[in-house]
């Protein structure tokens, strides 16, 4: 089956699952009021000044380690809450024509929890070294060519590859535990390790397939920012009922991403439906 046959398959899947998007849409909705911005926070930093965070850093020096801490306790708890409803949302999807309710979402993301925090443990040190040890390679060779640019063109041009180069290589990691997580709730497994090594050799033999459709869905959901920011860009300021749209719009946007991040996980289980698990089950038959 082709990967449009396994995105056609996925979106739909998605649609059907509105009810799980707007249980996320309002943890998200929460996450993206305080750790993303308001009109508030956008009006204190367009009038931020570097020479003056410097000044309070050196006067209040003693206390940079408590907010230091409190960065580091709000990023750990984003994760937790990440990893825990990763398990509700492929619990949800894998069941196959049922719609889960709200006691079985939240069975799934307990029951699947500890197994994908284990995962996520795992996973660090590759994130570390596709974005440090790969990205750093890639990084000297646009460095290279650049080096002796007569304009800022190649240096710029240089500079937005650097980007996507490490967007993709993170995709990589992100794309392969993605599948590690839908073989250990598939397969109702408790062993990661072992999981994350037969994931490795499925998505081994089928990687570039599958490299393409995570890319099909990662353009979706670029073209559902790109679409967000086209009218947000375009939405008239200044006035109360333009201030109410802009937000209503905004807050569409959050259950959007909600959308599309069911739609990377419901395109990849149709595919380890088809290209994986089918095939296993195939030569368990013969």
């Amino acid at each position: 089956m082709s990967n449009i046959s396994h995105f056609s398959k996925g979106v739909v899947v998605t649609l059907r699952s509105g009810r799980l998007a707007l249980r996320l849409a309002p943890l998200a909705l929460v996450i993206h009021g305080q750790l993303s911005h308001s009109l508030a926070a956008d009006s204190v930093l367009a009038r931020l000044d570097v020479h003056w965070l410097t000044d309070l850093s050196a006067r209040h020096l003693d206390s940079a380690p408590a907010y230091l801490g409190l960065l580091l306790a709000g990023l750990v708890l984003y994760l937790l809450l990440a990893v825990l409803l990763n398990g509700g949302i492929i619990g949800g999807l894998l069941r196959p024509g049922a719609r889960s309710t709200l006691a079985e979402f939240f069975h799934d993301c307990g029951l699947y929890f500890w197994r994908f925090l284990r995962l996520f443990l795992l996973s660090i040190p590759f994130y570390l070294l596709f974005a440090g040890l790969l990205f750093g390679l890639v990084a000297g060779l646009l460095r290279a060519f650049t080096r002796e640019a007569a304009t800022e063109w190649p240096v710029l041009v240089a500079s937005n590859l650097r980007l996507l180069a490490l967007a993709l290589l993170l995709g990589v990691v992100a794309m392969f535990f993605d599948y590690v997580k839908i073989g250990l709730a598939a397969g109702n497994g408790r062993s990661v390790l072992k999981e994350t090594w037969r994931t490795l050799k499925r998505v081994g033999r089928r990687f570039f397939k599958a490299w393409g459709l995570y890319l099909l869905a990662g353009v979706a959901f670029v073209l559902l920012t790109l679409l967000y920011l086209e009218v947000a860009r375009i939405l008239p300021k200044g006035k109360p009922q333009w201030v109410v749209l802009a937000f209503a719009w905004q807050q569409l946007y959050v259950l959007g991403r909600q959308f599309s991040r069911i739609l990377f996980f419901a395109t990849e289980i149709e595919f380890a439906r088809e290209e994986m698990f089918g095939a296993r089950e195939k030569k368990r038959e013969e």
